[in-house]
């Protein structure tokens, strides 16, 4: 559940010790976005320090009375102001690993529970000289001014904009709903938009679910400067620029709005828990074989007429997810990993949200994308073999999760192994039992094993925090 805005005074926003830093040393200047007092020198110590100092330096915070929220809080806001969200990707992956690796840090072993934070900050330092070198030249977020929208028409100012691809006017709503909004109204009016547009494989929904869940970890006071940044990175593209072989106007998602007419005839038990495993089998055999079109209108009339439920088609949705990553290699194996971890956000936005019509619609498109995930990978036929997910003999002995994370946590070099793995260990739990170890069985297919190095960052954080 998203908690409600509300409102805290400076003492009571972070109940451990507080900062020994002085704002004096952030020597942030008056034009950059600047964060709450009591978060703003560790968010601009985090920027300056160098990257092979930065696991002694944040053992030293730690030391000194920084407690872990507030690390991950400085963290995520530092990526925040430093990477553009335009495109919604490549260094801006250290703004969605920081609830990946927080989940992970809650999953692993006591020993190693901080190393995911600590592989973060490597990550951000990475992503940070990425962003400097960019050709658009290096990003770092303004102070807004200006003024906004009045709060009782800044949801309408959104969505307007959001169907213009207005830039300004959607950076301009966001500011007047976070200012006056709880978390659950705003996120209300972003799933969509989040699940709108595939392009850029996925990235858009991702960030929408990987920026509320962290919101809630790290506090709703520091929901403006993200929503910016969300906002900004789901009207990229426009609706021209083709990627991943889908322009705007060539997804599901169009088809999907006008398949919305059909959600007056759903039955009233259609988000039932109760998962048929027949029907999800034509589902899934649907997304196998189907254009995004066809298998989304399937989906609606097996909704319709044979009264299937939500749960059954998220199954299949998870399955086509899994069997795509198993089944793929070459250049359709980075698509494959998308495909895992955009179901996994389309899917929290849908156990999520409030509406139904938003609900109903989630479900369409995560049929429609993981559709067009098999259709971009398929492109070169022999980047995928044949596999059915469903013929699987899952056996007495499956894959050991707890292993995936042990040397997940510490061996990861690259920052999907932490996605990849968050998003499979949140939603196996979400799957019917009869399926469950199917999803499992797809955890070795992007994860560390024993067989594999210690990369050097990993290496230097565990030295630091020997000293802890």
């Amino acid at each position: 559940m998203i908690l409600p805005k509300m409102q805290l005074s400076r003492r009571d926003l972070f109940l451990t010790s507080p900062l020994l830093l002085t704002r004096a040393q952030a020597e942030v200047t008056p034009d950059i976005v600047q964060f709450p007092a009591e978060l703003e020198p560790l968010v601009g110590l985090v920027e300056r320090t160098a990257r092979d100092r930065c696991a002694e330096m944040a053992v030293e915070q730690l030391r000194r009375g920084v407690s872990y929220r507030q690390f991950m809080a400085a963290l995520f806001l530092a990526g925040i102001r430093n990477v553009n969200p335009r495109p919604p990707g490549f260094a801006l992956h250290c703004v969605f690993v920081i609830h990946a690796a927080h989940l992970l840090g809650l999953e692993a072993p006591a020993d190693l529970r901080l190393l995911p934070l600590f592989y973060a900050l490597d990550d951000f330092k990475a992503a940070q000289e990425r962003d400097a070198k960019a050709v658009g030249g290096d990003y770092t977020m303004r102070a807004f001014r200006g003024p906004v929208p009045d709060a009782n028409r800044a949801a309408a100012e959104l969505s307007a904009a959001m169907e213009a691809w207005d830039t300004e006017r959607g950076e301009r709503a966001i500011v007047s709903l976070a200012r006056n909004r709880t978390a659950t109204e705003v996120f209300a009016l972003l799933w969509q938009y989040g699940a709108r547009d595939y392009r850029n494989i996925g990235h858009k929904a991702i960030f929408v679910a990987n920026a509320c869940r962290t919101l809630q970890t790290i506090g709703w006071q520091h929901a403006e400067p993200v929503l910016r940044s969300v906002t900004l990175a789901l009207l990229d593209f426009g609706r021209e620029q083709k990627m991943n072989g889908y322009a705007y106007e060539d997804q599901c998602y169009a088809g999907n709005l006008k398949r919305m007419e059909a959600f007056t005839r759903l039955d009233a038990n259609w988000t039932s828990d109760h998962a048929d495993a027949a029907a999800t089998r034509k589902v899934l055999a649907a997304i196998r074989e189907s254009s995004p079109d066809e298998a989304c209108t399937g989906t609606v009339n097996r909704i319709l007429k044979d009264k299937v439920s939500a749960a059954t088609v998220w199954d299949a949705v998870h399955l086509a997810a899994a069997e795509l990553r198993m089944r793929a290699a070459g250049g359709a194996a980075l698509a494959s990993v998308h495909a895992v971890t955009s179901a996994n956000a389309l899917h929290y936005a849908y156990s999520t949200a409030s509406d139904q019509r938003t609900r109903f619609l989630l479900t369409l498109q995560g049929v429609g994308w993981m559709t067009q995930f098999r259709v971009a990978a398929g492109a070169r036929p022999e980047n995928l073999r044949a596999f059915a997910i469903t013929d699987l003999d899952t056996g007495p002995k499956p894959p050991s999760l707890t292993d995936a994370i042990r040397y997940t946590v510490s061996k990861v070099n690259e920052v999907h192994y932490y996605k990849y793995l968050g998003a499979l260990i949140e939603d196996i739990p979400l799957m019917s039992a009869e399926w469950q170890p199917h999803l499992l069985a797809a955890v070795p297919y992007y994860t560390k094993t024993a067989a594999d190095s210690e990369p050097p960052a990993m290496k230097r954080a565990r030295e630091a925090l020997r000293s802890l």
